[in-house]
């Protein structure tokens, strides 16, 4: 046998091996966990209020802690749900929040209401309040359904987070308009005067929400999901979910710290699958966010 017919034939046999790792590995990473902590920056100006003692040496600098997370997806959330749980409490909060897809192409959300009234179930028991709002997929779902499972929906609404250190921010929740016909709604414009851009967070499903509004927007913090870390994070893979149209992909932005326009914040790589129950070099993740005071506003860019 000729050597270029050898090396031709070991070739498609080492990628035939590939092929077959990858598959197992994007099998089995659904069912992991990752768990983020990040710091925000909050400018200096922005100070506690009734800051009350603690022993944590951090806590003259701590102005909110949140657990984060998005994108259950129904069934499609393969993280066991202790896992999950264990995760989003593994240090305290002062509020959990979720940033929308909750069912699966707008059907069937039992299993991800299930699991949202699981972690509301043990937020309750430590006094701690559950937000969340729609994405894309959750367009069927009502505010009664997603009160029935403990946390409270925020369609264009807005709220007061209170941190153990005493701070105030105004969490907004901006509604996803679906999948078809995508617009940005803009802010409220009911949003007490009291609180300035500074010391505003938006929730919303769709990062991209962050081109829509003015500059300097009229917030400082963002925290969004929908793009699942691109999922199948291979560069075909990649490149096919940039064809969708969402405009930070094609930027190569698809998880992490977020700083766009003035505004910062971060994109979780969510919980569950879409489509297909697979993941590739981008497990699941929950994210607990900590809320800093005295460092450097972002810049803009």
């Amino acid at each position: 046998m000729p050597i270029w017919m050898q090396i031709l034939m070991a070739s498609g046999v080492l990628l035939f091996l590939g092929g077959l790792a990858a598959l197992a590995r994007a099998l089995i990473e659904p069912h992991l966990l990752t768990i983020d902590r990040i710091t925000i920056s909050v400018p200096i100006s922005v100070s506690s209020e009734n800051a009350v003692p603690s022993t944590d040496p951090a806590s003259d600098e701590t102005l909110l802690r949140v657990a984060f997370f998005s994108d259950i997806h129904g069934k499609g959330c393969k993280v066991p749900l202790p896992k999950l749980l264990d995760g989003i409490f593994q240090t305290p909060c002062d509020a959990v929040l979720f940033a929308g897809d909750i069912a699966d192409s707008c059907k069937k959300p039992a299993e991800g209401l299930h699991i949202l009234r699981a972690v509301s179930d043990r937020a309750r028991r430590s006094g701690i309040p559950c937000f969340a709002v729609r994405g894309n997929h959750d367009r069927l779902i009502t505010s009664d359904q997603a009160r029935n499972a403990g946390f409270r929906l925020l369609a264009d609404e807005y709220v007061e987070l209170k941190g153990a250190s005493g701070a105030r921010f105004l969490l907004i929740g901006v509604d996803d308009p679906g999948k078809k016909n995508r617009f940005f709604p803009g802010l409220p414009t009911d949003l007490p005067s009291d609180f300035d851009a500074a010391r505003r967070i938006v929730l919303v499903h769709n990062p991209d929400f962050v081109f829509s509004q003015t500059e300097p927007p009229h917030y400082r913090y963002q925290l969004s999901g929908h793009l699942h870390g691109g999922q199948i994070a291979l560069p075909l893979i990649r490149l096919m979910r940039i064809s969708r149209g969402d405009r930070l992909p094609k930027e190569g932005f698809l998880w992490g710290p977020l700083q766009k326009n003035g505004v910062s914040g971060y994109v979780t790589r969510g919980v569950g699958c879409g489509m297909l129950p697979l993941r590739l070099f981008s497990k699941p993740q929950v994210v607990h966010l900590s809320f800093m005071r005295g460092m450097r506003a972002p810049e803009n860019r």
